[in-house]
């Protein structure tokens, strides 16, 4: 198994479609604090292991970072914990803001 790197735009349908699915901001504090998705979680790796514990592991997981590169490792630490569902956005947050006025 492995997770699927996602557009920002086919993320955004996944949460209009999927209102239960957890997403993960795993950028540092001060970047999330600035903006985030809403609803969206600040994930770093200490955290990660009660995360994994908490959620369901056939749940849709949706993880962005700055550029997409970060989030992929932490969608694949999701796998190795056995989560089915996992998405990694492919150009961050700033892929997700556009997404999300191109849209509006």
């Amino acid at each position: 198994m492995s997770y699927q790197c996602i557009s920002a735009r086919t993320a955004l349908e996944l949460l209009s479609q999927h209102h239960s699915a957890t997403v993960f901001d795993v950028r540092d504090s001060a970047a999330y604090q600035a903006g985030h998705l809403a609803g969206a979680a600040n994930l770093s790796q200490d955290r990660l292991l009660g995360w994994t514990k908490r959620l369901a592991k056939d749940a849709p997981v949706l993880i962005y970072c700055y550029h997409g590169n970060a989030s992929q490792s932490y969608a694949q630490m999701l796998i190795d914990f056995r989560f089915t569902q996992v998405f990694s956005v492919d150009g961050g947050y700033p892929a997700l803001v556009e997404a999300s006025t191109a849209s509006a």
